[in-house]
């Protein structure tokens, strides 16, 4: 009779368990963990994805827009390099190899054009200009052996010696190669020094090659045409 009342009773507690209409079953419980579990993979895999692709198309945005300020600032120092046949000191020297890799480097004084209101007339500008050296050339990058970091160089005043001195600022870095092109009549000319012809070129072309963030080379060219020449 005692092992007949155990059993009933043992019955009785399982029923009470996992056949109470007011609560859950254990295997509803279970089936509720695992779709839980599926939504929660679901939303984490969405979120990673998502993270993932606002990540990429941030950075191929600050890729191009680091690429494009770049190119901007050697077109405007450029157009606005400075000539005068009368200072010796005032010149334009660059080079390229003929054949990859170019390596190319220029060095020349140019102009930088600026405007601001007096006192006596606020709503009147007064220009006002710079000169200053300015040199763009290639530095080895240490931690990769077959990329570059562009340099320039900045000094605010102009002396005997235009290829040395200021201060250098890393403009971009996974540079592949830089090439100066000088207009000469119709062709082109990848070496030019006006020490030598007394003349600056009319236009110059610039050509970067980066490695882009899917490690691809990408190729970009800007033409600079000389504004200032006396």
């Amino acid at each position: 009779m005692r092992i007949n009342n155990f059993i009933k009773k043992i019955k009785l507690l399982k029923t009470a368990i996992f056949h109470n209409s007011s609560g859950f079953t254990l295997f509803e419980v279970l089936v509720g963990i695992a779709v839980s579990s599926l939504i929660l993979m679901m939303v984490y895999t969405s979120h990673s994805s998502l993270t993932k692709s606002v990540h990429q198309v941030t950075g191929i945005a600050d890729f191009y827009e680091n690429v494009n300020l770049t190119l901007g600032r050697i077109d405007k120092d450029i157009s606005c390099a400075y000539f005068n046949r009368e200072n010796k000191n005032i010149t334009l020297a660059g080079n390229s190899n003929y054949e990859f890799p170019y390596k190319g480097k220029l060095d020349f004084v140019t102009v930088d054009h600026k405007e601001f209101s007096i006192l006596s007339d606020p709503g009147r500008p007064y220009p006002k200009s710079d000169i200053k050296e300015i040199g763009y050339s290639l530095k080895p990058d240490d931690k990769i052996h077959d990329l570059y970091f562009l340099i320039r160089r900045e000094e605010r005043h102009f002396d005997s010696e235009p290829d040395s001195g200021g201060e250098y600022d890393v403009l971009l870095e996974n540079v592949v190669d830089l090439r100066f092109e000088f207009r000469k009549g119709n062709d082109w000319t990848n070496i030019w020094d006006s020490k030598e012809n007394n003349t600056f070129p009319k236009i110059i072309k610039t050509t970067l090659k980066i490695r882009n963030y899917n490690s691809q080379e990408e190729e970009f060219v800007v033409i600079s045409k000389i504004n200032m020449d006396r």
